[in-house]
């Protein structure tokens, strides 16, 4: 099937050829800031006219026209607009350089549509973060996300915790996450969103709802696509923050371009903490085994992490057989303490995980291959990621740090286990435009994982069958889509997709209570397809999508964490059938006044939903196919801009997540029928505000004062018709940021203190988050 639906792409590239007519010329270029980095998304045009063309991320545009006389004309929001005269015949190259307007377009914190321009002319529902003004603070990627509407970070703990991304009713694996187009998938837990500080991005694209296939994603319910600093400059970047808990975050960002088309890049950060933070938890008598039936106060005493990591590029641009070529490498590593189980009664006083990653990378881009308008992009990677999980003392604690010796080795599960992961992505993406109102997109991704023990010793006390077998999972995703673009205002796009699996792994084929395992080998194909469009008029956009969609199980839904978590080989992928409806404005009265309003619906029937269920008894979590579920949720978001000097806005999302499957295996009618999915929050918003005051405390000087709120309404933490003392409590907390930058840009100082009024903040199984913390940043930056 993969084949057909190449040949099917070539037949059509050959059906609506080229025909290059005398009188037409073609002129393309880039367009620059002045440091050198790429103008993306501008507006490029022959004034005038109807012809023009809009620049890609590295800033390129491509445009044709009847030979003649015209004036270039490129614009684009926070840049002043640049004029050029031009005589243009046949073939032409022509790079413009913009310069910044006194209203800079950085200095709003969150832009929800900054890159909405491209995006505009798509189908494609999407919210962008500007990550560049968010490099003064120490968040995290994670942290970031967090203010999108419709999206929830659930974290299990401080610095180094464990993250979730909740989009739209889905969380965790359901949604894809990308760098720079590719899968993070088998990365390795040192370098994830929950540790990679927020300076290495750009910008943070979140798709809602139907995915491009220029992704190739099995995602369900969306993707987000983190867009790495592309800047063809020299520049500088370092910086190191101090905050509670004894956290210790450091940078350094170093990149160079040559004239000849060179470059280096180089970005290292780490991240250390004790997250020493206080918690509210039952107390293990250890003489009787028995609880404390109220909550305590206790400050958590097991609970170090810290990670280092290593990006080296080196690469060229702008050749003649190459727009661009990267070669890459990652390197990174982390040592984290585990606390707690997935309940936080059950402490651990000795657990400890440690993993070491190494992902070499290749990055090729050829812009009208072999024709015009045909463009080609090919990217890999391959990680190799080793896991320890130690777990070897005979003790049990509490949360006084006190503890009773046991009988049998291992807090929880004795283990010394060594892991290694494999995991290598390759895709390829093809993208034709025979004319203004056609295009054609063709993507193919390949992944394969496989994870084997690597220290025999290590694993000979604990072994069992199942150890030493293999444990893979192949992967292909196919997509193939048409755009029609009958007018600036209507487009349509319509795609098809190919998803083929193949696992091996231990499966317990016992009847008894004794496991007997075997190793077994299971494919799956099926095919998803959908159409999404979307149509402007007077500054309100509409949008409408229909996908019927797979996500395929993760390696940890299908193998376990070889820690707290236990996997299923026989899982099977998730379905949903999901439709979205969208409504945005966005208009300006004058230069003083801008105003953004949207509103989005969404449903999705999801058979086959993978769950995530915690064992009481030990704390421990496995996954297992629901059955029915069904989502029916909106967003709402309002954002209101007065010049750059003042912002305020926030999003607020519902969602009605209900369990649709009525009868159990066995027959009977099922309790929890059409209740709430358990542990997963359904109304949450955020609300920020921005002051900023340029020439403050001097002229080239700026100062930032940043206010940020997020709710989240009580949900239930298991199913509601159970009943009992359930409930995870509703949650308000506020952040206050304070930034001054100096000599333009270069000095930066920063204070931020989150959580103000030291709520008790939850997100998984009332796995309690850090309360009022403070941190002070320095940076400094300098640009060529």
């Amino acid at each position: 099937m993969k084949h057909s639906i190449i040949s099917i792409f070539f037949l059509v590239a050959c059906v609506v050829p080229v025909l290059a007519q005398r009188n037409i010329a073609r002129l393309s270029g880039r367009v620059t800031s002045g440091d050198g980095a790429p103008v993306m998304y501008a507006s490029v045009f022959l004034k005038d006219t109807r012809h023009g063309a809009m620049t890609d991320s590295d800033g390129v545009y491509n445009l044709s026209a009847p030979v003649g006389e015209y004036v270039l004309q490129v614009s684009v929001m926070g840049y002043k607009t640049v004029q050029r005269k031009l005589s243009l015949r046949g073939r032409q190259s022509l790079d413009m350089v913009m310069e910044i307007n006194t209203v800079k377009l950085e200095e709003v914190v969150v832009t929800g549509k900054s890159t909405v321009r491209q995006v505009n002319e798509t189908a494609f529902n999407v919210v962008a973060i500007d990550a560049r003004p968010l490099h003064n603070t120490s968040m995290s990627l994670s942290s970031a996300l967090d203010r999108v509407s419709g999206v929830k970070i659930r974290e299990t703990g401080g610095v180094g915790s464990r993250a979730q991304i909740s989009l739209n009713g889905f969380s965790g694996r359901h949604i894809k996450v990308f760098m720079d187009g590719m899968p993070m998938e088998g990365m390795g837990s040192s370098f994830q969103l929950n540790n990679i500080p927020v300076h290495l991005a750009d910008r943070v694209e979140v798709y809602k709802g139907v995915v491009p296939v220029e992704l190739g994603a099995d995602a369900l319910g969306g993707a987000i696509n983190i867009v790495t600093r592309q800047a063809r400059s020299t520049y500088v970047d370092a910086s190191y923050s101090f905050g509670s808990f004894n956290t210790h975050k450091s940078s350094l960002n170093v990149g160079l371009a040559t004239r000849a088309g060179l470059l280096f890049q180089v970005a290292a950060y780490q991240n250390y903490s004790d997250n020493s933070y206080k918690v509210k938890s039952k107390l293990l008598d250890l003489t009787t085994n028995s609880y404390s039936i109220e909550d305590r106060w206790f400050k958590r005493f097991h609970d170090n992490y810290h990670n280092e990591a290593v990006i080296l590029k080196v690469g060229v641009t702008r050749k003649a057989w190459a727009n661009r070529l990267l070669l890459g490498v990652t390197l990174s590593q982390e040592k984290a303490d585990i606390q707690n189980a997935n309940l936080m009664k059950i402490v651990y006083g000795g657990r400890v995980r440690r993993a070491s990653s190494v992902i070499p990378s290749l990055n090729y881009e050829k812009r009208d291959l072999f024709t015009d308008h045909l463009n080609v992009s090919l990217t890999a990677n391959y990680s190799l990621s080793r896991n320890n999980n130690t777990d070897t003392m005979a003790r049990q604690y509490n949360w006084q740090g006190e503890y009773r010796k046991k009988s049998s080795r291992g807090e929880g599960s004795y283990s010394m286990s060594e892991y290694n992961n494999s995991n290598f992505h390759a895709m390829a993406n093809f993208n034709y435009r025979p004319s203004r109102s056609h295009g054609f997109a063709l993507n193919n991704l390949f992944s394969g994982y496989s994870r084997k023990a690597t220290d025999a010793v290590a694993n000979t006390e604990n072994s069992t069958a199942a150890t030493f077998m293999r444990r893979t999972n192949t992967k292909n995703v196919a997509g193939l889509s048409y755009r029609f673009i009958p007018s600036e205002r209507w487009n349509v796009s319509a795609f098809f997709k190919r998803y083929d699996v193949k696992v091996r792994g231990p499966v317990n084929v016992s009847t008894t209570s004794t496991n007997v395992y075997e190793e077994q080998q299971r494919s799956f194909s099926t095919d998803g397809y959908g159409l999404a469009t979307t149509f402007n008029a007077a500054g309100i956009q509409f949008k409408a999508s229909f996908e019927r969609s797979y996500r395929l199980p993760s390696e940890n839904e299908l193998f376990g964490d070889e820690s707290l978590e236990t996997g299923d080989v026989g899982l099977k992928p998730e379905n949903s059938r999901n439709v979205n409806f969208n409504i945005s404005y966005s208009g300006a009265e004058g230069k003083l006044h801008s105003l953004y309003l949207d509103f989005g619906l969404i449903y999705r029937d999801t058979r086959d939903y993978i769950r995530k269920q915690i064992e009481q008894r030990y704390g421990g979590a496995y996954y297992t196919n629901h059955g029915k579920v069904r989502n029916v949720g909106l967003d709402v978001e309002a954002r209101y801009f007065y010049k750059s000097l003042f912002s305020v806005g926030g999003n607020l999302t519902y969602q009605d997540i209900r369990n649709m499957e009525r009868y159990a295996v066995g027959g009977a009618e099922l309790i929890y029928y059409k209740d709430r999915m358990p542990n997963v929050p359904y109304l949450f918003g955020n609300v920020d505000v921005a002051w900023n005051f340029t020439d403050f405390p001097g002229k080239g000087n700026l100062l930032s004062i940043g206010y940020n709120a997020r709710y989240v309404h009580s949900f239930f933490r298991s199913w509601e018709s159970e009943g009992g003392d359930i409930i995870i409590p509703g949650q308000l907390s506020h952040d206050l940021s304070l930034t001054l930058s100096f000599r333009n840009g270069r000095y930066h100082l920063a204070a931020e203190i989150r959580n103000i009024t030291d709520e008790i903040l939850y997100d998984n199984y009332s796995l309690q988050k850090p309360g009022r913390s403070a941190q002070i940043k320095v940076r400094y930056s300098l640009f060529k």
